[in-house]
C-alpha cells in the first residue's frame, strides 16, 4: 500500500499540469482571439464555431487552453466583459445577426458558477441584465487555417477592420489595471 501510495506521487510530480479550457464568443473570433493570444498563462488559441445543442445557434468562438496557474478563469472573464458590449445581444459592434451574439460557455459546475457570478455582478454594477447567454460546451468545429491567429499574420488589415468595426483594442487591454475596477463593458 505504501508502494502505490509513493508510486502515485511520484507520477503527480513527474506529469505536467493540464492545461484548462474556456471558449467564448463575442462577435469576431478574430477579436476575440487577439484579446487572449499571447498572454501570460494563455498557452494556445484557436477560432471556430460552436453550437450547444439543436436549439443554440451557432456562434464564432475563441477556444482558450491557458495554465490555471498563471491565470484563472476569473481572470479571463474580466478581459472578456471589458471587451464586449455585454448588452448587445443581436450582435457586437458592426457585427450584426446570432452568429456574433455573446455567450460563455462553460465546461464544468465552477465555471458556469464564476459566469453566473461576474454576470450578476455586471447587473449589480449596471443596473441592467446582461445579454450575454451563459451555455454548456457544444461541439467545437474549427475554422480553416487562414483565420487563426489572424491579427497576428494580417496585423494592418486587422487593426483596419477592428477600428472600422468598432470594437475596443482588447488586446491592449491590462488585467492588473482592470482587476478590482468595475466591470468596464462598452454597453450604452
Amino acid at each position: 500500500m505504501v508502494g502505490k501510495t509513493v508510486m502515485m506521487l511520484m507520477l503527480l510530480v513527474v506529469l505536467p499540469a493540464q492545461a484548462a479550457q474556456a471558449v467564448f464568443a463575442g462577435g469576431s473570433f478574430w477579436v476575440m482571439e487577439a484579446l487572449f493570444a499571447g498572454r501570460p498563462g494563455v498557452e494556445g488559441t484557436e477560432v471556430g464555431w460552436m453550437k450547444s445543442g439543436s436549439r443554440h445557434l451557432r456562434r464564432q468562438v475563441v477556444r482558450v487552453e491557458y495554465d490555471p496557474d498563471m491565470l484563472s478563469y476569473g481572470e479571463l472573464l474580466t478581459l472578456y466583459w471589458a471587451a464586449v458590449d455585454a448588452f448587445d445581444g443581436d450582435g457586437q459592434f458592426c457585427e450584426r445577426g446570432p452568429e456574433y451574439s455573446p455567450a460563455l460557455y462553460v465546461q464544468s459546475a465552477l465555471q458556469q458558477k464564476w459566469a453566473q457570478q461576474s454576470r450578476a455582478r455586471l447587473h449589480l454594477e449596471r443596473g441592467r441584465d446582461s445579454s450575454v447567454r451563459i451555455l454548456p460546451v457544444g461541439a467545437f468545429s474549427p475554422a480553416p487555417d487562414r483565420h487563426q491567429q489572424y491579427r497576428r499574420h494580417h496585423p494592418l488589415l486587422y487593426a483596419g477592420y477592428r477600428r472600422m468595426c468598432g470594437y475596443p483594442a482588447g488586446e491592449q487591454l491590462n488585467l492588473s489595471a482592470l482587476a478590482g475596477a468595475p466591470l468596464a463593458t462598452t454597453g450604452k
